[in-house]
C-alpha cells in the first residue's frame, strides 16, 4: 500500500486532525482541568467555585495544583488559539515556498515538543507558554489539508470527504475528554495526558519530515500524468487544458498543491502574502463568511471548553460528566459532520447551497442549545436526559456546519488563493472567535456573578446570528466569478 496515495493522504490528514483535538479535549476535561476531590465539598462549592472553598475541600488537576480561577483557565485555552492565529497566514504562505510535507512535518515536531514541555511545566506561566506553542504548530496542516482534499476527493464526494476531515474535530475532542478520565482512573497525574499524546504524535512528525518530495507526485494523488510544460489544470474536472496565451509554464509535479495554485491562475511566485490578503478582503462575500465563521467559533470554543463543567454544575451530574459529554460529542459531532457533507453533495454542491446549509443549521443550533439550559435543573434522570437530548441535537447542527463552511472558503476565491483563504480565515475567526471566548465566559462566570446557565443563555443565541450572516453571504458579487463556478 502506498503511503501517500489519495486515500492514504486523506487518512493522514484525518489522523493529524484527530490528535490535535485530543489535546484540546484533554485540557477541557474535568479530570485534567480540575474538579473537587471530595463529593460533599463538590455539592457545597459548585455554585461559588471560590478559591477558599477549593483550598478547604481539595481540588485536583491544573486548577487545583496552582489555584487558578476560571478566567485563568480560559486564558489557557485562549493562548493556544492565539498561537494558532499567529501561525496560520505564515503557514499558508510557506506552502508556496517549500514542499507542503516539510511544513506539516516540522509543525508536528513543534507540536510534539510542546506537548512534552506542557507535561513538564512547573507553573502556570510555563504551561501557558507551551500551550501557545502547541497552537503555533497546528496551522502547518490545517491550511494545507482543505485545499489538498478539494483536489484529491472525487468530485461527487468532495463535500463528504471535507466533512469526514472535520468530523475528526468532534472525535478528537471526545477522545481527549475520555483520555483525561482514563489517565485519572489509572492513577496518573494530569501531566500524563500531555505525555501520552506526545509519544503517539512523534512518529507522524518524523514520517512527514523524512518523506522526500519525489514521494508525493501528481500521479500519486490524481491518478493522472504530471502536468506537461505546456499544460494547465482544470480544477473542477481534474483534466489538463492548454495554458492561456502568454502565460508561463508552472508545472511542478513534485508539489501538486503548488501546481494547482500556479497553473490554474498563472500565479506569480513573486506575489507577496499581503497582496493575496488584499485580494481576499476586497470580496464582500468573504467578509460575511469569516464574520459568520468567527461568531460560530466563539460559541463552539465555549461549548467545548466549558460545556462539561456547565452541564455538571447546572444539572448536578455527580459522576462521569466528561464521559457523558464525550459520548455526546462523538455521536452528535460525527453524525452531524457527515450529514452536513452528505447533504451538500445530495443538493449538488456549489457555493450558494453550502451557505444555505450553514445558515439553516446554525439558526436551529442557536435555539436548541439555548433551550437545553432552561430545562428545570434537577437531579432526576428525566431532566438530565432531556438536557443531553436537546443539547445533542443542537451540537449535531453545529457539527454539520464544518464541511460546507470550509468549502465556501475554498470556492469564494480564485483557486490560487485557496490555502491563503483558509489561513486568513483561521487567523480572523480565532482572533475574534475562540481565542477570547473561553476567557470571556470564565470572566463572566467569575466576575459577572452569572451562573453557568445564564452564561450559556447569553452566548448560545450568537449561533443564530451567525446563521443569519451566512444568509447574507449568498448575495452575489458582480465583479466576482469564482463562487459562481464552484
Amino acid at each position: 500500500m502506498e503511503l501517500f496515495s489519495g486515500r492514504m493522504l486523506m487518512f493522514w490528514f484525518c489522523l493529524l486532525q484527530f490528535l490535535n483535538f485530543v489535546e484540546r479535549g484533554a485540557v477541557s476535561s474535568n479530570s485534567v482541568k480540575g474538579q473537587y476531590t471530595n463529593e460533599t465539598c463538590s455539592k457545597q462549592c459548585s455554585d461559588s467555585e471560590s478559591l477558599s472553598c477549593r483550598n478547604e475541600c481539595g481540588f485536583d488537576g491544573i486548577q487545583g495544583e496552582w489555584n487558578l480561577t476560571d478566567a485563568e483557565m480560559g486564558l489557557l485555552a485562549s493562548m493556544f488559539t492565539g498561537g494558532l492565529t499567529i501561525a496560520s497566514p505564515i503557514s499558508a504562505h510557506m506552502v508556496r515556498l517549500v514542499h507542503p510535507f516539510a511544513v506539516i512535518g516540522f509543525g508536528q515536531l513543534i507540536f510534539t515538543l510542546a506537548l512534552f514541555g506542557a507535561g513538564f511545566s512547573t507553573n502556570f506561566w510555563m504551561l501557558l507558554g507551551f500551550r501557545t506553542l502547541v497552537g503555533v504548530s497546528e496551522p502547518s496542516f490545517i491550511v494545507v489539508a482543505p485545499a489538498m482534499i478539494d483536489i484529491i476527493a472525487p468530485p461527487e464526494r468532495r463535500s463528504l470527504w471535507m466533512a469526514a476531515f472535520y468530523m475528526c474535530i468532534s472525535l478528537g475532542s471526545a477522545g481527549g475528554l475520555m483520555l483525561g478520565t482514563i489517565v485519572k482512573a489509572a492513577g496518573g497525574n494530569w501531566q500524563w495526558a500531555f505525555w501520552v499524546q506526545a509519544i503517539i504524535n512523534l512518529p507522524l512528525a518524523l514520517l512527514f519530515i523524512f518523506s522526500r518530495p519525489a514521494d508525493f507526485t501528481w500521479d500519486r494523488i490524481k491518478g493522472s500524468p504530471a502536468p506537461p510544460e505546456n499544460g494547465n489544470v482544470d480544477d473542477e474536472a481534474g483534466k489538463l487544458v492548454p495554458l492561456e496565451e502568454g502565460a508561463s509554464p508552472t508545472a511542478s509535479p513534485k508539489n501538486p498543491l503548488q501546481a494547482m495554485a500556479r497553473a490554474s491562475m498563472g500565479f506569480e511566485e513573486s506575489r507577496s502574502a499581503w497582496e493575496d490578503i488584499k485580494e481576499l478582503l476586497r470580496s464582500r462575500r468573504y467578509i460575511f463568511l469569516v464574520t459568520a465563521y468567527s461568531l460560530m467559533m466563539a460559541v463552539s470554543g465555549v461549548i467545548l471548553f466549558w460545556g462539561p463543567k456547565a452541564g455538571k454544575d447546572t444539572y448536578k451530574i455527580e459522576e462521569h460528566a466528561d464521559i457523558y459529554f464525550g459520548a455526546m460529542v462523538v455521536v452528535s459531532g460525527i453524525s452531524g459532520t457527515l450529514v452536513g457533507g452528505w447533504l451538500l453533495d445530495r443538493l449538488g454542491g456549489g457555493y450558494e447551497k453550502a451557505c444555505k446549509v450553514c445558515a439553516i443549521q446554525l439558526v436551529i443550533a442557536g435555539v436548541l442549545c439555548t433551550l437545553s439550559f432552561w430545562i428545570p435543573p434537577s437531579t432526576t434522570d428525566p431532566n438530565v436526559y432531556a438536557f443531553f437530548a436537546l443539547f445533542s441535537i443542537g451540537y449535531f447542527c453545529v457539527a454539520s456546519f464544518y464541511g460546507p463552511a470550509t468549502s465556501t472558503l475554498l470556492w469564494v476565491c480564485d483557486p490560487a488563493l485557496r490555502a491563503q483563504s483558509v489561513g486568513l480565515a483561521t487567523l480572523i475567526f480565532h482572533v475574534f472567535g475562540d481565542v477570547p471566548s473561553p476567557w470571556y465566559a470564565g470572566a463572566i462566570h467569575d466576575y459577572g456573578g452569572l451562573s453557568w446557565q445564564w452564561t450559556f443563555t447569553v452566548l448560545c443565541p450568537i449561533l443564530t446570528l451567525s446563521g443569519c450572516i451566512f444568509g447574507l453571504a449568498i448575495i452575489p458579487e458582480k465583479s466576482r466569478k469564482y463562487a459562481e463556478v464552484a
